[in-house]
């Protein structure tokens, strides 16, 4: 099968230590900190062949272009890879993919040949004591899907059942393959959002004000939330018109350029001084954004950190104090119903995240279709291996 291999070097920065076991499978607790130089190459791998009693093959119909995967290409001044997460190279990457059911293991259930599914990201274990206590996305022995095993930019993945959920409600609502695949791998980025907004921090109450920092395809999605969670007043602040332009087609009632705007004056001049009942970070520019974050709050405000950066931000405590703001960091999106409670959603029409696609390559161009992702002008970018 063809699929696209991220290489890197691994050479840990000075002072920085690893683990003999980590080094032995070259995977980095922080990318940043271990891999430099990193390539990507389309390879003929071996076919998945069969599954294992518990597993599932997916042709893989979709797979989105995160951030992530991004970073995995970026680099800094001395070429290391800025992503601050989990990697293991080499590795097939992709982790916001769809597809449909070519082979089921014996031991499996749920699924039959000819379903369409998406998958979790994130491989909890289920037996550690963070995922006993329902902290799945800090699983302490994890392993990511297109982060250190082989994701979704390939012909066909390997996934184990429990991490999978059907799609075929999606299908039903849009109709024709296709178009669910291409919603069903969105499923992904909004199960992220979704975790941020309402597993992690409780939600806000129906009337209340959100505002959400970055137009980015997460920033995306936790409009469309919002939304359908009854905001009255839904602030999406991002500097490229684009991306305004798609929050706005995806519920957003103020799609406004913080570059250009005083932001804490302007929510209180449109909340008449109430402030938002939610600010959700998905900027990933922490230093930039956290004064106006603190500065929107009403009182009883939730912060919600969904985007990442390994940067450092100054947080004014007194502000959160006075306020009785509280702020949940939050990675992930597994457990607590947040895959299938997305799904519903977007089996429903209560969001439609179609809108928020918006280019397509095939599988050959993916680093073309990274660059394009890091002019980060875009909505959702598509990989697909049959266009």
């Amino acid at each position: 099968m063809k699929a696209v291999v991220l290489n890197a070097e691994w050479a840990p920065r000075e002072g920085v230590t690893v683990k003999p076991e980590d080094e032995a499978r070259r995977w980095a607790v922080n990318a940043s900190q271990i891999y430099r130089n990193p390539s990507a190459s389309l390879e003929t791998l071996d076919d998945p062949g069969d599954p294992a009693p518990d597993e599932v093959i997916l042709k893989v119909g979709a797979c989105g272009i995160c951030g992530s995967d991004v970073h995995m290409f970026e680099t800094d001044e001395e070429d290391y890879v800025i992503l601050p997460y989990h990697l293991a190279t080499p590795v097939v990457t992709g982790h916001e993919f769809s597809g449909k059911v070519v082979a089921v293991g014996s031991d499996v259930r749920d699924f039959s040949e000819g379903d369409l599914v998406t998958a979790e990201e994130i491989q909890w274990c289920g037996e550690c004591e963070a995922c006993r206590g329902g902290y799945w996305n800090q699983c302490s022995f994890i392993e990511d899907l297109g982060f250190t095993i082989n994701g979704g930019f390939a012909e066909y993945v390997r996934v184990k059942a429990k991490y999978c959920w059907s799609l075929n409600d999606v299908l039903e609502r849009y109709g024709d393959e296709t178009t669910a695949l291409e919603v069903g791998a969105m499923s992904e980025p909004v199960s992220v959002a979704y975790e941020g907004m309402f597993t992690r921090s409780g939600g806000f109450l129906p009337g209340g004000a959100v505002a959400v920092f970055g137009g980015g395809p997460i920033g995306l999605a936790s409009v469309a939330l919002a939304k359908a969670a009854g905001a009255s007043k839904i602030f999406c602040f991002e500097p490229l018109e684009e991306r305004r332009g798609l929050a706005e087609k995806l519920g957003a009632t103020h799609g406004v350029d913080p570059t250009q705007t005083d932001v804490a004056e302007y929510v209180a001049e449109e909340t008449k001084g109430a402030g938002v009942s939610m600010a959700v970070e998905c900027s990933g520019n922490f230093p930039a954004v956290m004064q106006s974050i603190e500065g929107s709050l009403g009182i009883g405000g939730k912060v919600a950190v969904v985007g990442m950066d390994p940067r450092p931000a100054t947080l004014n405590f007194i502000d959160h104090q006075l306020k009785a703001a509280s702020v949940y960091g939050t990675v992930g999106h597994s457990g607590s119903w947040d895959f299938p409670n997305v799904i519903k959603l977007m089996a429903s029409g209560q969001i439609d995240m179609h809108h928020a696609i918006t280019r397509r390559f095939p599988l050959a161009d993916l680093v073309e279709a990274v660059d394009e992702t890091k002019t980060r002008v875009d909505g959702k970018i598509l990989v697909k291996p049959v266009m």
